[in-house]
């Protein structure tokens, strides 16, 4: 009895794969820890590591001329009884500069009790055209030095990645200073998916640091187009007025005064309602200025309050006499 050719075990094996490879298993591609949107990897810092030792670990192939290079790092590592993760995002688009700057942090798992401050390490991405790279370096040295100390690292690839190229670099670096910024701009729109009007703006960041809250245009670091309520506002201001109370102080008689508010419409030193209409008011320069007056006329009071005193002494006197 002829048997039938056993085509069984081939067609299982190609299922396993195609399952693994639906489920986004990590595959090996020439030796490099590939993941469908990203890469993993890990570097390893001898005991006695410095602060600026760095290790660079990968270099990175974004698509259309490096104009999809969004990136969402994280990383974790244990050094005896404490541990620490953070997790960070990097925006590297079309020709851009040759040089290292620090990814920054969107989130910190610092050590126990040093929150923000409690990491070991931070991300360095070189946008160089055609070569943006990745390294760990070392911006602090807590923990007990016994062993070497092994950073796991995941890069998520937000937009697409042509290759990865592992990467083994070593060495020292304390001249970094600047940051690479996460995105050219930010924008959140909130409303009602349900309802037809479409939404508004709600917070707006723009490249120069300025933010916009109810308006996309802001004007200062901060913009809000509507009410502020707030339980406490402090606003740091310099040039407090106490140099009314020094010696050299010119007060304004209250004539010169008078004749100001004549011819102005105003107390000298205060803007008028037009100049308040047109460019608004500086809080912490409004307070000082009506502190400046408050005082000034504390010293009117003080210089009537002797002249009426004087008055009546002269007045006690003719009375006597």
């Amino acid at each position: 009895m002829n048997k039938k050719p056993n085509c069984f075990l081939p067609l299982s094996f190609l299922s396993i794969l195609m399952l693994f490879s639906s489920l986004g298993f990590s595959k090996s591609k020439n030796n490099l820890n590939f993941v469908d949107d990203g890469y993993v990897a890990s570097v390893t810092f001898p005991a006695g590591f410095k602060i600026g030792d760095f290790i660079e670990f990968v270099r990175a192939s974004p698509v259309d001329a490096g104009s999809s290079g969004n990136y969402e790092l994280s990383i974790a590592y244990t050094r005896e009884n404490v541990a620490a993760a953070a997790t960070y995002l990097a925006s590297i688009s079309h020709s851009n500069p040759d040089m290292w700057r620090e990814v920054g942090r969107v989130n910190s798992n610092g050590y126990a009790g040093g929150g923000s401050d409690g990491h070991n390490f931070t991300i360095d991405c070189n946008t160089q055209y055609a070569n943006p790279r990745f390294r760990i370096r070392a911006i602090k040295t807590l923990g007990v030095a016994t062993a070497p100390l092994t950073v796991h690292i995941k890069i998520r690839s937000i937009n697409q990645t042509g290759t990865w190229a592992a990467s083994n670099l070593t060495g020292n670096d304390l001249t970094v200073n600047k940051f690479l910024p996460m995105t050219n701009d930010w924008s959140l729109y909130v409303g009602d998916p349900y309802l037809t009007n479409g939404a508004s703006v709600a917070i707006k960041a723009i490249q120069n640091g300025n933010v916009g809250i109810g308006t996309s245009t802001p004007t200062e670091k901060l913009s809000v187009n509507g009410k502020i309520r707030a339980q406490e506002i402090k606003v740091e201001t310099a040039n407090w007025p106490d140099y009314v109370f020094t010696k050299d102080y010119r007060l304004l008689s209250l004539k010169e005064t008078e004749q100001h508010i004549q011819e102005k419409g105003h107390l000298p030193g205060i803007p008028s309602a037009d100049e308040v209409k047109a460019t608004g008011i500086d809080l912490g320069e409004m307070n000082a200025k009506l502190l400046q007056k408050i005082e000034e006329l504390t010293l009117y009071v003080i210089e009537q309050s002797k002249e009426i005193k004087e008055l009546k002494k002269e007045v006690k006197s003719l009375k006597e006499n």
